[in-house]
């Protein structure tokens, strides 16, 4: 019998700066109700990790989309208190695409400055956090990207366009919404030293996060 080569398997694991969307079910898809800005944390031949407002149960059909890897679709293996992992559903050829994909995007990491713009739009290190209204309802949400006035912010909600929520610990007016989330001004320009811990979610917060999907 002819030898069975051995596909090799590539993985890139933390990933901080990849942002993308994601579409939970097979529905049409609508904002806010199964399609979420996300952020990937890892990826590799067979399975890719998020970072997301929304976790999807086990087995739930999840299709991403990624200006770096293209459209990867799959079923969800694993869930963590900030995200999910997939496995990825893929023909030999579309490994093989994808291997190079990731080949050639770790090669730009070691290659491509940083950019160093100065009217920055800065990718949170933890973009997972918490959004809240006024009367006491709160739920999880990511943040695309931010800025001393405002953060654009997906969640499983679309709210008014003039509502006034709370991002983390700062709060502002949503003056936008887009396809995947929507745009939130903050009342006041915030200091860019302490911001982005502003912007973290509350550690009574994240402590029910962390138990409930780690019980004790």
């Amino acid at each position: 019998m002819p030898e069975v080569l051995e596909r090799p398997t590539v993985a890139l694991h933390g990933i901080t700066t990849v942002a993308g969307r994601y579409v939970i079910g097979e529905q049409s898809t609508h904002p806010g109700i199964n399609l979420f800005a996300c952020r990937l944390r890892m990826i590799g031949s067979d399975t890719l990790r998020l970072t997301a407002p929304v976790i999807p149960q086990k087995g739930e059909r999840v299709s991403t989309s990624f200006n770096s890897f293209g459209t990867l679709t799959g079923r969800v293996t694993r869930q963590f208190d900030d995200g999910f992992e997939i496995s990825i559903e893929q023909t030999a050829s579309e490994r093989e695409r994808l291997n190079a994909r990731i080949a050639s995007f770790s090669e730009k990491l070691w290659t491509t400055e940083t950019d160093r713009r100065v009217a920055q739009r800065v990718m949170p290190s933890n973009p997972r956090t918490v959004i809240a209204r006024p009367d006491n309802w709160s739920q999880p949400c990511l943040i695309v990207d931010y800025s001393i006035s405002g953060a654009a912010v997906s969640a499983a909600f679309q709210p008014e366009v003039g509502e006034i929520v709370t991002v983390g610990r700062v709060t502002g007016e949503v003056v936008r919404l887009f396809d995947f989330g929507f745009a939130v001004r903050f009342f006041e320009p915030q200091d860019a030293d302490h911001l982005e811990g502003l912007l973290e979610a509350p550690d009574e917060w994240r402590e029910v996060m962390r138990r409930t999907f780690h019980p004790v």
